[in-house]
């Protein structure tokens, strides 16, 4: 277990194809081996890309359906069975926290962006997950927001992890490759080091940057890490894990966010 007597870290990790989720590859074992380091929360509150909404929703259960949101893959995935519980007390502080900008949707489950990470960083499903969904009608700066208005769940216990993809084209994927055309790993390394060096509006002001329209041409990939963004802090000794890209036009770069007290 976690000491969650301490400040709670920040996870954002690129989830990519629903086949990580299964078999050997790089990305699960990153994920084994992340939810053997950290140890179990309290909870868990999911920022999950592939719960697009318009306007922020949280989901106010006990229970998390299992979203199966892919299409024409193994039967083997669909056999994975991923059902941890909600969290009602959680969910009304995440409620409280977002201050209105927020209100309750129980119509989604946890998708594939969120169980096909948990089922290997936490396979017993024992930790509660909160729900909530990207608002695609907010820019990015409202995205880094709302992970800033989260961040004192880190201090009641609660893990926040956010799923989606730094570098996420899907009309330019290549099923061949194992790596990262050029300008996907170009524009993910420039995201890296400004992370790194604790410049966090390089990364909420992305449009900027050069090969952006290829790297991030839908936003809901990309927002999570914002939010993720958010809700770390420029004291958090930060870590980056499962670097690389693959397919072409997906980058898997994820990054931790620990107190460094």
């Amino acid at each position: 277990m976690m000491n969650t007597d301490k400040r709670m870290p920040v996870l954002f990790t690129g989830h990519g194809s629903p086949m990580n989720a299964i078999g050997n590859n790089r990305a699960r074992d990153g994920w084994r081996k992340t939810g053997t380091v950290l140890g179990k929360p309290k909870v868990i509150i999911a920022v999950s890309s592939h719960w697009a909404t318009n306007g922020r929703c949280i989901r106010r259960s006990d229970v998390n359906p299992q979203i199966n949101d892919m299409y024409n893959f193994p039967q083997e995935l669909y056999q994975i069975h991923y059902e941890p519980a909600g969290s009602v007390e959680y969910a009304d502080r995440v409620l409280e926290l977002l201050d209105g900008t927020a209100s309750v949707s129980n119509e989604w489950g946890i998708d594939h962006g969120v169980w096909s990470v948990l089922s290997n960083m936490y396979p017993d499903y024992d930790v509660p997950v909160v729900m909530v969904s990207t608002d695609m009608s907010a820019g990015s700066a409202a995205q880094f927001e709302t992970g800033r208005k989260l961040s004192a769940l880190r201090d009641e216990g609660a893990l926040i992890l956010a799923s989606g993809n730094i570098v996420h084209n899907l009309r330019m994927v290549s099923w061949d490759m194992t790596d990262g055309y050029e300008w996907a790993s170009r524009f993910d390394r420039t995201i890296r080091d400004a992370v790194v060096s604790g410049d966090f509006q390089t990364a909420v002001q992305y449009q900027t940057l050069p090969d952006a329209k290829k790297a991030i041409p839908t936003n809901e990939h990309y927002y999570p890490f914002l939010t993720a963004l958010g809700a770390a802090s420029g004291t958090d000794k930060v870590t980056v894990w499962n670097e690389y890209c693959e397919l072409g036009s997906m980058s898997m770069t994820s990054y931790l966010f620990e107190s460094a007290d």
